[in-house]
């Protein structure tokens, strides 16, 4: 197995963002689609402004562009700083660009100027004879190779969702027939709904009203969710409608709804961020906690306990995402020790794992070591491979960071040993395990490298892992990424590492998590020797357009 991370782990060079654009851009025209089409698809496969798409689908750079403008009126230069300007507006550090200027730059992309401004607000809702109807950014529905395909389903649910028109009463029904809507929920993904609610939140101008309309929306949905545990207006005596539980009274149904919400919650942490699912999860886990409370002593108190524990868990896991490392730490204390007493070998595993892995990012590689140990002495009595391999993974993070090259790589092989049962299907896999899987396993051996390899094996299993991953889960492939830039780093190709970061912020613009951000600057501050170069200020540039804003990111470049 050694030999997989070695140096004939893979030789190829990943394709950099500006090829990918350049391709794709390529096949589009040969398609038949105008620039503005094209644009349109540019601005929904790599999260561009409209303007900075027009520009970046003729593969022009600003400085490419500024020529353009003075071919055509040498007696106004512009240099490449003014498109800059215009490009990161409405951000702060933008400026508008003049109307004599929008059109000059509409005449040089060949569009009209609303194509320029496409991504400013729209108020045709507050107008009282329109329809509040759901608006999904232009070029959503163009087929891509490699993008996450949104579901007319999933567009047809958020639009009922949201299609009450503005000012009607709240009790008031829905304008459409939602007796279709008992069909969806098995046949909409959530990762298709939680891009629509993506894109559609992306409309907002400003990050902060990103975050509080998300914020919001979580909110609502969680008192959706828990209709049957809660009793809502007008609801009461209706027919089909569940009955509120006690309190003091364990209800099995509210038991379950819980269980069942765990694997959205924890999906809604990876797609939308922490600080919009934390809310949710930790209204459930208070009523986890009622119910374990209240069960009767057996299997069912057992059952309770152990859901409660689930939940402090993934209560913890968003609490460290969100730098609050002591709230993390309290929350996986109590969910191991509600995991002991509920006997959930296999979740006492898990609980130390991620124990581990938050002991060893605050710099206690030696505590995240002890933590690992005792997660696979657990992991042996489970009898779940996907036990054993995730304690073998943590040990190995904890061991790379601890400095131990040799029992870092033989902790690599026991993971791959595990990993190569656990795929084969052996055994039950729980479902706090969606995330582990082979990719997991190559961004881990990516992480060795960089410690104790060179930078040809990160890019490699970097390659791999990226490769293998889900899509949707944006905060797993966001620290693939940012292992891929560090690689690219240290191979002094700083152009790379500017677009793969760049290409992080941009993929984290809505749903950003304080250790991303952690990592964003760490690796910016490391690019200082080069602050001066062009790819750097344009990395700067892109920090502050989606992060300054919204206040999560000092200025990198000061």
């Amino acid at each position: 197995m050694t030999d997989l991370v070695g140096d004939d782990m893979g030789e190829g060079r990943p394709e950099s963002l500006r090829r990918q654009q350049a391709r794709l851009s390529a096949e589009l025209r040969a398609g038949g689609k105008t620039w503005v089409e094209a644009a349109e698809a540019f601005q929904t496969r790599f999260r561009l402004n409209p303007r900075v798409a027009l520009r970046s689908v003729r593969g022009w750079s600003q400085a490419h562009a500024a020529e353009e403008w003075n071919r055509r009126w040498p007696n106004e230069p512009k240099t490449f700083k003014s498109f800059s300007y215009w490009e990161i507006w409405p951000g702060r550090g933008g400026y508008s660009p003049s109307q004599d200027n929008l059109v000059r730059l509409a005449e040089i992309y060949e569009c009209s100027v609303a194509d320029l401004l496409a991504d400013l607000p729209s108020f045709r809702h507050l107008d009282s004879a329109s329809g509040a109807t759901l608006v999904v950014p232009r070029g959503t529905a163009i087929a891509l190779e490699g993008e996450i395909m949104v579901r007319s389903e999933a567009e047809s649910l958020l639009r009922d969702l949201l299609g009450r028109r503005p000012g009607a009463e709240a009790t008031a029904p829905p304008p459409a027939d939602v007796t279709s809507l008992c069909r969806l929920p098995g046949e909409v993904d959530f990762g298709d709904l939680a891009q629509v609610i993506v894109k559609w939140i992306q409309q907002l101008p400003h990050s902060k009203a990103r975050r509080d309309m998300l914020g919001k929306l979580t909110t609502a949905l969680a008192v959706a969710a828990s209709a049957p545990l809660a009793e809502l207006a007008g609801t009461a005596g209706r027919a089909g409608t569940a009955p509120v539980p006690d309190s003091g009274r364990f209800d099995p149904a509210t038991l379950a709804h819980c269980e069942a919400m765990m694997p959205n919650l924890r999906k809604q942490g990876d797609v939308l961020g922490a600080s919009s699912t934390l809310p949710s999860a930790l209204e459930y886990r208070r009523i986890a906690e009622q119910q374990a409370k209240a069960a009767p002593t057996g299997a069912a108190r057992d059952r309770a306990v152990a859901v409660y524990a689930e939940l402090t868990q993934l209560s913890g896991w968003l609490c460290f995402n969100m730098g609050d490392y002591g709230s993390a730490q309290r929350l996986y204390d109590d969910a191991r020790a509600a995991a002991h007493e509920a006997r959930a070998v296999e979740l006492v595993t898990y609980i130390l794992c991620t124990m581990s892995h938050l002991a060893t990012w605050q710099g206690q590689p030696r505590v995240g070591i002890d933590h690992a140990v005792a997660a696979a002495a657990w992991a042996e009595q489970s009898g779940s491979p996907y036990a054993r391999a995730y304690a073998a993974d943590v040990a190995v993070r904890a061991l790379t960071a601890d400095g131990q090259a040799d029992r870092s790589r033989e902790a690599l092989d026991r993971e791959y040993d595990a990993l190569q049962t656990a795929l084969s299907g052996r055994g039950p896999r729980q479902s706090w395990w969606y995330f582990y899987d082979e990719s997991f396993f190559w961004s881990t051996s990516a992480q060795n490298a960089l410690k104790f390899r060179g930078a040809d094996q990160v890019i490699a299993a970097t390659d791999k892992a990226l490769g293998l991953s889900d899509q949707t889960n944006l905060h797993n492939r966001s620290f693939r990424l940012l292992y891929r830039a560090e690689a690219f780093a240290r191979q002094q190709s700083i152009g790379l590492a500017c677009q793969t970061i760049t290409e992080v912020v941009e993929l984290t613009a809505v749903n950003s998590t304080r250790r991303i951000e952690q990592r964003v600057q760490q690796l910016r501050r490391g690019l200082d020797p080069w602050r001066r170069t062009r790819a750097v200020k344009e990395l700067d540039q892109a920090i502050r357009a989606y992060r300054i804003s919204s206040g999560q990111l000092a200025e990198a470049g000061a």
